[in-house]
């Protein structure tokens, strides 16, 4: 076991999580984020998201490997850590994947926690500012969502992406 697993596969704290993410083991973090220990993997995507901007060219560059881990992980804390990178990310106009702008149409809907459903609006924002009918599907789903009955974080994303579209 190499000793940045030993270190991810226990107890972090925030200042560890930030630290190893100013080290140069991104690449080693990167891998354990798919490693099959739940512990392991969340704290490597949780130490991921401290990563310098600079390295939000080379997070685009695993963007496919980043939505694939996103749309098929079970834990709930990957997921949201994993959409938070994904959020650093370019989506191109010419390489958008169907499946995972469906996936965030879905989760935008959904009962997963808020930090989900506000990533998963981001991203399909992200995504669908592209093609005006794709934003016009964007905003008839953010219209459906009925203010009065979200929490404060979903009204505030609401409230911000309807002017956009």
């Amino acid at each position: 076991m190499s000793e940045l697993k030993t270190i991810l596969s226990g107890r972090i704290s925030g200042n560890d999580a930030k630290t190893l993410a100013r080290t140069d083991l991104k690449d080693e973090l990167f891998h354990l984020v798919f490693d099959p220990d739940k512990r392991t993997s969340d704290n490597a995507a949780w130490a991921m998201t401290h990563l310098p901007k600079t390295a939000d060219a080379w997070l685009t560059e695993r963007q496919d490997l980043l939505i694939d881990e996103a749309m098929h992980t079970a834990s709930t804390t990957k997921r949201r850590l994993v959409l938070n990178l994904l959020e650093r990310t370019t989506f191109a106009p010419d390489h958008i994947r169907t499946e995972f702008l469906d996936f965030c149409f879905n989760l935008m809907l959904s009962d997963e926690p808020v930090g989900v459903k506000t990533l998963a609006i981001k991203l399909t924002y992200a995504q669908s500012v592209h093609y005006p009918e794709l934003l016009a599907e964007f905003n008839t789903a953010l219209q459906m969502m009925e203010p009065e009955i979200l929490p404060a974080a979903l009204r505030q994303i609401r409230k911000k992406m309807l002017p956009t579209t």
